[in-house]
């Protein structure tokens, strides 16, 4: 089953960062499949990282400084068993 295709992949601890912009996830159901996604990653254990592009944009250090408390926090926990699949 595939949970997701993640803008970022950190395979070391199973970290997930999604770059959610308006234009491709605020519509009736592009949030429908948003949430729904979100919700694979959180019964499989991934913790994600989610950034407006106007934030990263804007405040690039802020996002940097996110990633990696959430990188630390993943990694003070056991990684979830999943695994990449390779051109999917």
């Amino acid at each position: 089953m595939i949970i997701g295709r993640p803008d970022a992949w950190y395979d070391d601890v199973g970290l997930a960062w999604e770059i959610d912009s308006r234009a491709f996830h605020y519509g009736p159901r592009d949030y429908e499949r948003t949430l729904a996604r979100n919700s694979r990653y959180a019964a499989a254990g991934i913790l994600v990282v989610q950034t407006l592009p106007a934030r990263l944009r804007d405040n690039p250090e802020a996002v940097a400084a996110e990633l990696e408390k959430a990188h630390r926090a993943a990694a003070a926990r056991p990684r979830p068993p999943v695994r990449i699949v390779e051109g999917s």
